[in-house]
């Protein structure tokens, strides 16, 4: 049985490959938290000297009846690290 359990249980995240964040709904006030997988979700963009930066665009619902997406997109550099943040629909707060 013991065997079972293990094929069928995932396997834990590697936390360090996550940026976590939160963000409160502007009509509504919920606080709604995501995360990034910084290793796969991000797309590569290019600068104009052609230095590769990294994008990743995510739209929260959150689980009350407002029902108003709010969208942040997340700007990293080549070793992952945040560059910069916008959010429409909300603002974000400490995770």
């Amino acid at each position: 049985m013991n065997f079972f359990k293990k094929l069928l249980t995932p396997p834990p995240a590697n936390r360090g490959t996550f940026y976590p964040f939160a963000v409160k709904c502007k009509r509504c006030g919920e606080i709604i938290h995501g995360q990034v997988n910084v290793n796969n979700e991000p797309s590569a963009e290019y600068d104009e000297n052609d230095k590769p930066y990294f994008v990743c665009r995510k739209v929260l619902v959150g689980n009350q009846l407002c029902f108003q997406r709010i969208e942040v997109i997340f700007k990293f550099n080549e070793s992952r690290g945040l560059l910069d943040r916008e959010i429409t629909g909300g603002e974000f707060v400490e995770a």
